[in-house]
């Protein structure tokens, strides 16, 4: 399964599979890289998707991991994506605004960094290393020797922070908490694509995507506020893009409560159940 589309099998996710598929990961991820020159937007996202992917799939073998080797790896992860962030983000950026300005008429002649040159792609170099050495990390590791009781209590213990997060952005502490949120709601999608044998997993796949798409547009438009053409005072953008971050935060409370349900003991003895099952 290393494209994490869909289960490998009906079979609880052993240490061994969960390995292997961070592996392949990696192995996909230097392969974006060979992709870099010619195909530069859709090999960045990939191999970003990709990194996320590993981060997720290794929080569910925390249990075998010294806080080291996890924060090591950690870093690797982290020098790729930001390595690969500087295009992208302005790709996204400049897209938004496109639409926005083409929808509700108004003018996009302030447009960060108008003008300026696109930043020259990471360097292969460095990012191979990177890989390889986040490859090197995973093979020392006792990864193989999880049991799968250990990584449903990872996997449950991810649902758990994530419906933390989200009954705290229920009660108005939002900014940072929705942020924080999207980065679990991520770990639950990437983690339930691996356990597609769990019940209700398509169901939760499907709400964690969407979820995490509208999670990711406030994200967007609360990094675009932050530019002062952008952040006018009463201004047509600035009360255009409140507008908007309002009318998604009520989206993202709804369909949140329905991906966080229910509480995260029951969901963790649904889960158990099931494993004992298969």
């Amino acid at each position: 399964m290393p494209t994490m589309k869909r289960g490998h099998d009906s079979t609880a996710l052993s240490g061994r599979v969960l390995k292997s598929l961070v592996a392949s990961l990696i192995e996909h991820a230097q392969r974006d890289v060979a992709r870099l020159d010619t195909h530069e937007e859709s090999a960045t996202h990939q191999l970003r998707v990709r990194m996320k992917k590993i981060l997720a799939l290794l929080r569910l073998g925390a249990d075998s991991l010294q806080e080291h080797t996890i924060q090591a790896m950690r870093l690797h992860i982290r020098a790729v994506k930001n390595a690969c962030a500087s295009n992208r983000d302005r790709v996204v950026r400049d897209r938004l605004v496109d639409r926005l300005a083409r929808r509700y008429h108004l003018s996009p002649l302030h447009r960060i960094e108008l003008g300026q040159r696109p930043c020259q792609p990471p360097p292969a170099s460095f990012l191979l290393h990177q890989l390889h050495a986040l490859d090197q990390l995973v093979q020392t590791t006792r990864l193989e020797m999880l049991s799968p009781e250990q990584i449903i209590a990872s996997h449950a213990l991810c649902y758990r922070k994530g419906r933390r997060l989200m009954k705290m952005a229920f009660e108005g502490t939002q900014g940072e908490t929705l942020h924080r949120w999207r980065h679990r709601v991520k770990d639950l999608h990437y983690q339930t694509l691996a356990l597609a044998h769990l019940p209700g997993s398509a169901r939760r796949v499907r709400r964690a995507r969407k979820l995490g798409r509208i999670l990711g547009r406030e994200h967007d438009l609360a990094n675009l506020v932050r530019h002062s053409a952008y952040a006018v005072k009463r201004g047509p953008w600035s009360h255009l893009i409140q507008e908007h971050r309002s009318q998604l935060r009520e989206r993202i409370l709804i369909l949140g409560h329905k991906l966080y349900n229910p509480g995260h003991q029951v969901f963790e003895q649904r889960i158990v159940r099931q494993m004992q099952v298969a």
